[in-house]
């Protein structure tokens, strides 16, 4: 079945989804691959938005495995890794890429501020055809203050952030509070975030639907059987 006006299929649980919960990191509010690629170009040389984007991007299935073993996700051991994984994907050179990591991990905080272009109008259209929209997030207790920067918490009906809450995707119970605070059933809600470990598998954990974020085909086919989109403007059209 095909929304009027849309191409995408839609998401086989549409109709049974009142609740669309967001990832923050990589889904509304990306990393910075503008400032990303100029941090890294005393060491490396120029580097454009388009490599560095591509790199990012494609760094996540290859980091997932260790966000899947790893006992705590949120912190710098996880930004070394993730920032190891992004420039490996730009160097073979190893003394350049230790310098440029080290640069990456020094203002790894500071760079989650830029939410894709279609963030906003995605939020609102959700909205406006009724349907719940909040987020879910791995994060160290500031991702309420990186969405209202971003011109986004005021749409969101919730904000569950790891750092408050004690808990961290993929653990089943930090998507029940949300459900909770929301007071509808798990199976009502859909996740949509961008690593399989965390926010596929753990959103399913918690008995929610599931959809991944992989705008650039990063991610092997037999990686997760959850439906996959290029945008989020790709989740409105498709529920």
């Amino acid at each position: 079945m095909t929304r009027p006006g849309s191409a995408a299929p839609r998401f086989p649980f549409a109709d049974r989804v009142r609740v669309v919960l967001f990832d923050a990191g990589n889904t509304l509010l990306w990393l910075d691959h503008e400032r990303m690629a100029t941090i890294v170009a005393p060491s490396l040389g120029p580097v454009t938005f388009a490599r560095m984007r591509d790199a990012e991007m494609r760094a996540r299935p290859l980091l997932d495995p260790f966000l899947r073993s790893a006992a705590r996700r949120e912190g710098s051991v996880t930004a070394q890794r993730y920032a190891e994984t992004i420039v490996a994907g730009l160097t073979s050179e190893r003394a350049s890429a230790v310098t440029a990591v080290a640069d990456l991990v020094a203002a790894w905080g500071t760079l989650w501020v830029s939410p894709p272009a279609d963030a906003a109008l995605a939020l609102d259209t959700l909205a406006g055809r009724g349907f719940v929209v909040g987020c879910v997030s791995n994060s160290s207790g500031n991702v309420r203050s990186l969405l209202e920067s971003a011109g986004l918490a005021s749409r969101l009906a919730c904000v569950i952030d790891s750092g408050i809450e004690g808990v961290e995707k993929p653990d089943p119970r930090i998507f029940l509070r949300a459900a909770t605070m929301l007071n509808v059933a798990p199976a009502e809600c859909v996740y949509v975030g961008d690593f399989v470990s965390l926010d596929i598998d753990g959103a399913r954990g918690a008995g929610m639907h599931a959809v991944l974020v992989d705008p650039v085909g990063a991610w092997p086919a037999d990686a997760t059987d959850a439906p996959r989109v290029r945008s989020l403007s790709e989740v409105s059209e498709r529920l």
